[in-house]
């Protein structure tokens, strides 16, 4: 008799669902973009704490004390050609002229009378002139009075000799007799310095005058200014066909020390942290000269800084 083993019975269940209550499929596209994501954010925050600082420009405004310079003066000397004209006028003789009375009272000759000497020359008296009588002596002696008096004609021919009028003049019993007329001087014209002289022989020479003065200041010079002082030898309206000029140039100005702008900038790159500047320029905006000289700067450069990173090993 054959003798067949029975398997064991399985039971299946089958169960009846409507399909829009099946469970999703997975979408692996999204799971990779997901993970792919992931990876991209976490290499981008490992190279930004790995990574190094980028550089960049600051700017910043500091001051440093300054200091004046002694000033300097350079002097040169030059001839310069008298082209200027003086006109003088012509002057008046003047002199004095004596009434001599020979009458026994007193007499009186008016201001302005006019008395002509020998020589043709007229005078005119400057004042009245009241003479005493005579007195009655042997011989007799005349009153006399003196007077100033001056020529009509201006010039040197006005300066007439003494005695040159000695006449019985204007009333009974009165002479007149000069004194050396003198001080009559002919007009004329003579060459003389001018100012005009001395601003066209020195300004064509000042400018090189100048940057010569200022070349003797040590640099760097801020506010520079100078001041020229001339003189002459004649001086101006005398009369001369040439003159010696002495220029002299005195040039003072401001200034600071570079090292010290260097030290004060190195000192100020601490407050941006650790690192150094580069391409480091500065410009002077500003200087005050009331109690000492300050120097305001104002500073661009280039901030290259060094982080220092900090590991740590677990154990």
């Amino acid at each position: 008799m054959r003798v067949v083993d029975e398997e064991p019975m399985e039971t299946l269940h089958l169960y009846v669902v409507p399909e829009d209550q099946l469970p999703p499929k997975r979408d692996y596209l999204a799971i990779f973009m997901v993970i792919f994501c992931f990876i991209v954010l976490i290499s981008i925050i490992v190279i930004s704490i790995l990574a190094p600082s980028p550089d960049h420009e600051v700017s910043f405004s500091l001051v440093i004390q300054g200091y004046s310079l002694a000033p300097v003066t350079k002097t040169i000397k030059v001839t310069a050609i008298a082209t200027g004209k003086q006109y003088i006028p012509a002057t008046t003789a003047t002199g004095t002229i004596t009434f001599y009375n020979g009458a026994i009272y007193s007499q009186i000759i008016p201001f302005g009378t006019v008395l002509k000497g020998a020589d043709g020359i007229k005078v005119v008296t400057d004042e009245q002139a009241v003479i005493p009588p005579a007195v009655q002596t042997t011989p007799p002696t005349y009153g006399q009075v003196s007077v100033a008096a001056h020529a009509l004609i201006s010039g040197e021919g006005g300066n007439i000799q003494a005695g040159d009028i000695n006449e019985a003049c204007c009333v009974t019993s009165v002479i007149a007799q000069n004194t050396l007329f003198h001080g009559g001087r002919d007009a004329y014209t003579y060459t003389s310095l001018s100012d005009q002289d001395i601003k066209n022989t020195t300004a064509p020479l000042l400018p090189t005058l100048q940057a010569q003065t200022l070349s003797t200041l040590s640099n760097p010079q801020l506010y520079p200014s100078c001041s020229t002082v001339t003189a002459s030898t004649p001086g101006v309206g005398k009369g001369t066909l040439n003159a010696a000029i002495r220029i002299t140039e005195t040039c003072k100005a401001l200034s600071y020390s570079v090292s010290l702008a260097k030290d004060a900038i190195s000192k100020y790159r601490k407050r941006f942290g650790t690192g150094t500047l580069t391409h480091v320029q500065f410009s002077i905006v500003g200087v005050t000269a009331k109690k000492g000289v300050v120097i305001s700067l104002f500073v661009t450069a280039i901030w290259n800084p060094i982080v220092v990173r900090h590991y740590w090993t677990g154990k």
